[in-house]
């Protein structure tokens, strides 16, 4: 397979990475597109300096740069994440129990990689067959070869799995300017829709439309005047459209904050876009510089109460100490100003990052950091080069091995050993890492739900308890497990789902306080109609039908559209109706 660099084969080796882009997909793709490839760290040939480690919470940072350069690079994420928390605070935010990891490496490097390593990754990769085209006459063809897509780097690159964030960057000594950094909206926006309980869809919307239009200075934050869909009035006092067709200058604050739109086939304007701005309106009023810390405090309080409680003027009144009017007649004097005017955000005082510490990496943390990045990159890879992906799995195999035969022992590492291999669908060899590591200390929350699941799976092979049910011993030793993962952050659903599936296949009787674990979940998960059908089916199972009835009624509401769930939902309705003393 011929290959076209796309920068020079020299630079390209300076940095000690294979990042690659591979011919792939059909023959008639243009053949300059490209699919990029994350890193591919050439290591046990590589010579220089050692990795270094050091802990910066919310960073646990895996460096090959010097400890200056590291430091820099670490005093900019901190100071970007001072700045997001001006109009975004921690407790809005995905929180995680294991510290998101950042992966830095020196450009500068001169690693021992050769050509030979990029011919050994892509040496079973299939030629691309050639392609015939009809040429006019009878029985003319032309012959011909696609090009190859051209190799090139992909530097900078994050990802995550349910429960970890890790971030990888090329970083060069002589131009890293901390000014020109960054947090992007797609990362902003993980942090906003993975965030537990779910925040409500009005500050989720008004938020990112706010994010998109910010802009980093270095020590503030600035917002481009919003964006309105349609003409804002020239005074507060404007009196409404004289057109009927015409769209309010607002909804009502209760439409908002319930998302009560009319159907937008039957509305004479774009109802959602009208929504999306006003949820962009209320977001910048709540955090208008201008309107003091103590309205600003209000407001995350609200939004904290409303992805629990909802958003309604009871709630709004506890934060903020206003009804909906007068907020409403406010809104309407903000508006005009917000259209023209840039937003500054700015902290009073920028907190000092403490001391780093750095030390040699040992083989437990290269191995556990390094393999860990190479497990979350198999199923990128795997969307966009299925036939990498196995080259990506097999690296990541190899790193978290070497520090296993080096004698590292410590939990996460094998932790994540169990968790490549339930990626890869081998859960036999899954099942004895996890179990090892559950052994050995504390486990993430997923390697907690993944242990659970393989014992839950193995138990139903052979129930021990009466009727073909789990014993309580069986019972037990899966939801062990499964109450580790609950004291971690993020919580996951999957584990509630599975306590569920426990008490319902269990041969032990669940009182209410044993349940009451799942209205936990559904709190949580107030979307996830399989987790409160089930829950709302073992409250009626065992005999607490109030809190049946309750789970029923929030099911139903949350169906929506859903004719299948709708369905299951008034059956079990009416089963409960039936069953009632």
């Amino acid at each position: 397979m011929k290959l076209r660099f796309s920068i020079p084969v020299r630079a390209m080796f300076r940095l000690g990475l294979i990042l690659l882009f591979v011919a792939c997909g059909r023959a008639a793709e243009a053949p300059d597109s490209a699919v990029p490839l994350p890193p591919f760290i050439v290591e046990e040939a590589s010579k220089g300096p050692p990795w270094r480690y050091t802990v910066a919470p919310p960073y646990e940072v895996l460096s090959r740069c010097n400890d200056g350069i590291t430091r820099n690079v670490v005093e900019a994420h901190d100071r970007l994440h001072q700045l997001l928390a001006e109009i975004l605070p921690p407790s809005l935010q995905l929180e995680l129990s294991v510290p998101r990891t950042l992966i830095l490496y020196d450009e500068e490097l001169q690693p021992a990689a050769s050509r030979e390593v990029i011919a050994r990754l892509l040496r079973p990769t299939p030629e691309i067959p050639p392609v015939e085209i009809d040429l006019p006459g009878p029985g003319r063809s032309l012959r011909t070869v696609v090009p190859p897509r051209p190799v090139s780097f992909l530097p900078n690159l994050r990802l995550q799995d349910r429960d970890v964030m890790a971030v990888f960057m090329i970083v060069r000594r002589d131009r890293f300017d901390a000014d020109r950094l960054a947090l992007t909206p797609d990362y902003v926006s993980t942090l906003v829709k993975h965030r537990l309980p779910t925040l409500p869809p009005w500050f989720v919307a008004g938020f990112m439309s706010l994010y998109r239009q910010i802009t980093y200075t270095g020590s503030a934050l600035e917002a481009a005047p919003l964006e309105w869909p349609g003409a804002v009035p020239p005074l507060p006092a404007a009196a409404a459209p004289a057109d009927p067709a015409a769209p309010p200058v607002l909804f009502p604050l209760a439409d908002l904050f319930g998302a009560q739109l009319p159907p937008r086939e039957k509305a004479p304007f774009d109802p959602v876009a009208w929504w999306q701005a006003q949820a962009a309106l209320f977001v910048r009023w709540g955090l208008d510089p201008a309107g003091g810390a103590a309205r600003k405090q209000a407001f995350w309080k609200f939004t904290e109460r409303a992805a629990v409680d909802g958003g309604d003027e009871t709630v709004f009144r506890a934060c903020f100490g206003r009804d909906f009017a007068s907020v409403q007649t406010e809104l309407r004097a903000f508006l005009p100003g917000a259209t023209r005017k840039t937003a500054r955000y700015k902290p009073a005082k920028f907190a000092k990052l403490p001391p780093l510490v750095f030390s040699n990496a040992t083989d437990g943390q290269l191995g556990r950091i390094k393999g860990d990045w190479e497990r979350l990159e198999v199923p990128y890879v795997r969307q966009i080069s299925p036939d990498l992906a196995e080259k990506y799995l097999e690296q990541a195999r190899r790193t978290l091995r070497r520090a296993y035969d080096r004698g590292a022992r410590e939990p996460g590492l094998l932790a994540v050993l169990g968790l490549t291999e339930v990626d890869a669908g081998n859960d036999a060899g899954a099942r004895e890492w996890l179990e090892s590591a559950a052994h050995l200390g504390e486990l993430r929350p997923r390697a907690w739900y993944e242990l659970a699941r393989l014992r839950f799976a193995a138990a139903k092979t052979a129930p021990e308890g009466t009727e073909s049910r789990l014993s309580v011993n069986q019972a037990a030793d899966v939801l062990r497990p499964l109450f580790n993962a609950r004291r971690h952050t993020p919580p996951l659903p999957e584990v509630y789902d599975l306590v569920a599936e426990v008490w319902a296949t269990g041969a032990a009787r669940p009182n209410r306080g044993h349940l009451a674990v799942l209205d936990e979940g559904v709190r949580l998960f107030p979307r996830r109609l399989p987790l409160i059908y089930r829950t709302a089916e073992l409250n009626l199972l065992y005999g607490f039908h109030e809190h049946a009835a309750a789970l029923i009624a929030i099911g139903r509401r949350q169906t929506g559209s859903d004719e299948v769930w709708r369905e299951q939902f008034a059956a079990l309705a009416a089963k409960h109706a039936a069953a009632r003393p």
